[in-house]
């Protein structure tokens, strides 16, 4: 009885700690968000609809990262992990259109071409997402291994 209170003790405290550091870097981001923010404030007289979709984004994302974080060592993370990198390249697809960006300010027109940062940040993308699915393959394979050594323990 005693053994089990310890192990319902010991399970607690990690899903205490995994929510505090799950919270912690979640929080974290978020400040670094309200602190670089300022930054951006010029950028909104040319994009109008530049914060709200920087907001959107980063809620999504840090909702996404706080249940990777939460359910670690489970398959789950690596579906979490999946689920945020796909997000991300869906992002990146959908608020890249064309890739060209025009800007007019009175006489002053600039033309600015993104394709190549986005086409950089889209292949990191990828590699995050083929990560995230080779870490759940990894993952499989080493919970089936453990079973099989186990059914072969329990043989001899």
């Amino acid at each position: 009885m005693g053994n089990q209170n310890k192990n319902n003790r010991d399970a607690i405290i990690e899903i205490v700690y995994r929510i505090l550091k799950a919270s912690l870097k979640a929080i974290l981001i978020y400040v670094i968000y309200v602190l670089v923010s300022p930054f951006i404030v010029p950028i909104t007289e040319f994009i109008p609809d530049f914060f709200s979709s920087i907001e959107s984004f980063l809620i999504i994302f840090i909702a996404l990262m706080f249940l990777s974080d939460l359910t670690k060592d489970t398959i789950f993370q690596y579906f979490f992990n999946t689920a945020r990198q796909i997000f991300v390249i869906g992002y990146l697809l959908l608020s890249m259109s064309e890739g060209v960006m025009s800007l007019s300010y009175e006489n002053l027109i600039l033309t600015v071409n993104l394709t190549i940062f986005y086409g950089i940040a889209l292949s990191l993308s990828l590699l995050g997402f083929a990560r995230s699915i080779l870490q759940a393959i990894e993952y499989k394979s080493r919970k089936a291994e453990k079973e099989i050594s186990f059914q072969s323990i329990q043989k001899t």
